[in-house]
């Protein structure tokens, strides 16, 4: 059983910190590409500031199968329309995978194009699949449409209306999260449509947008650079958005939006998606060091938990209590606690705070929580050290979390 870090133990920690390399967030664990046709250049250059990606298919692409993974990009897969076949879905679906996509604008008639119910009847196949592959459910990714689908006298152009009859003719499902697009060109155009889908109380993915409602011959680059500099600034730091992904890497069908141009070449607009700051830049606090009561293996240690990867983790031993300690190399003051946790989640566990590493003072409790993502609000917390002590899991593993974001508005005094 893990010890609580007091007495003897501190002296440890301290000789442990001392040998120890600093660890910092690097790129956004939110951001993505919509994308279908990388090479292994391509992948190798986007790499510098997304984290994951997907392809409107259950594999991905050829030319970066072989690399995604070294390069800690994470591949998600989707089932776009059809009817899906359990058996061949979840046997197509790569090693690595957490989440699932669902239908693409279903709503639309040339894509995906199924009605709220038919999309409904077909949902459990999405969710054996899940279930088999230890997956996370995505809903149909909707948008506003012109050529709609229509059901018991009702054409659903109105992507909330769409989802509302969905969940209403699928009261049981299992959906983890809301995907949605858009392709309007303004900020507050953005922060009002997002605003729409947090009445589902789910994470949001926006997994298509870039402006391109506007006439052609007035999106420049340059619009297309401020849209993209004002939308990934609100995007990092809206807390209901969990992931999103710029529409796309070449792409004919709008002008000014491609972020790749020969094989493994960005353009302007490219490296400015990946040079974009995370939320980090905006009240995130970067710690120098994680430490755990214990890992599981020596490639679930407690760093992964701070890497910036969604593809990585850190994961303890099959016991209770265990705990995740954070570093920040001074005392901070943390407003705000962001614990993304895999499958292996902690049921019960404290967020406790210290200056020492010996005495700690609690800040939040959670009592039989439930996975996926804690956003854990309005604390009012001031210590150097930041632990998640978990004393009751949710499974017989261990406690396991891919990331933890933690904010503060400014540094406390010394």
């Amino acid at each position: 059983m893990p010890a609580v870090l007091r007495g003897g133990f501190a002296v440890l920690l301290w000789m442990f910190l001392a040998s120890q390399p600093a660890q910092a967030q690097t790129r956004s664990p939110k951001r993505g590409v919509a994308y279908g046709y990388h090479s292994a250049e391509d992948m190798k250059a986007l790499s510098a500031g997304m984290s994951w990606w997907y392809n409107w298919a259950s594999t991905p692409d050829a030319g970066a199968a072989n690399v995604y993974a070294s390069l800690g990009v994470s591949f998600v897969p989707m089932v776009w329309g059809g009817t899906p076949n359990a058996d061949q879905l979840a046997a197509a679906i790569p090693a690595g995978a957490q989440y699932l996509l669902g239908f693409n604008e279903p709503n639309f008639r040339w894509q995906a194009n199924k009605t709220p119910s038919q999309a409904a009847a077909l949902w459990p196949i999405l969710e054996e699949v899940a279930r088999r592959r230890n997956l996370k459910l995505v809903s149909p990714a909707v948008n506003y449409c012109g050529e709609c689908v229509s059901e018991g006298g009702v054409t659903y152009s109105d992507p909330v209306a769409y989802l509302d009859a969905f969940f209403a003719a699928c009261v049981n499902c299992k959906v983890d999260y809301i995907a949605v697009h858009w392709y309007a060109c303004d900020l507050s155009a953005l922060q009002w449509y997002i605003g729409r889908f947090k009445k589902y109380n789910k994470p949001i993915w926006l997994t298509e947008f870039a402006c391109g409602d506007m006439p052609h011959d007035q999106i420049t680059l340059a619009v297309q650079k401020k849209y993209m500099t004002d939308a990934v600034n609100y995007l990092e730091n809206e807390p209901a958005v969990f992931r999103y992904a710029w529409f796309s890497g070449r792409n004919n069908e709008i002008p000014n939006i491609n972020l790749l141009g020969a094989s493994g070449q960005l353009t302007e607009l490219g490296q400015l998606y990946v040079s974009l700051p995370s939320g980090s830049q905006n009240g995130r606090l970067s710690p120098v060091l994680a430490m755990s009561s214990s890992s599981e293996n020596s490639g679930t240690g407690p760093e992964k938990a701070i890497d910036g990867s969604l593809s990585t983790r850190w994961s303890s031993a099959f016991a209770d209590p265990q705990y995740l300690v954070l570093d920040f190399g001074s005392s901070k003051k943390i407003s705000r606690v962001k614990i993304n946790w895999e499958t292996a989640y902690g049921k019960d566990y404290q967020l406790q705070v210290s200056n020492d590493a010996s005495t700690w003072t609690p800040v939040a409790s959670v009592v039989s929580g439930d996975g996926g993502v804690d956003d854990l609000t309005g604390l009012s917390a001031t210590g150097r050290f930041l632990r998640i002590y978990g004393t009751k899991r949710s499974s017989g593993y261990g406690y396991s979390i891919y990331e933890v974001e933690a904010y503060g508005d400014t540094p406390a005094a010394p």
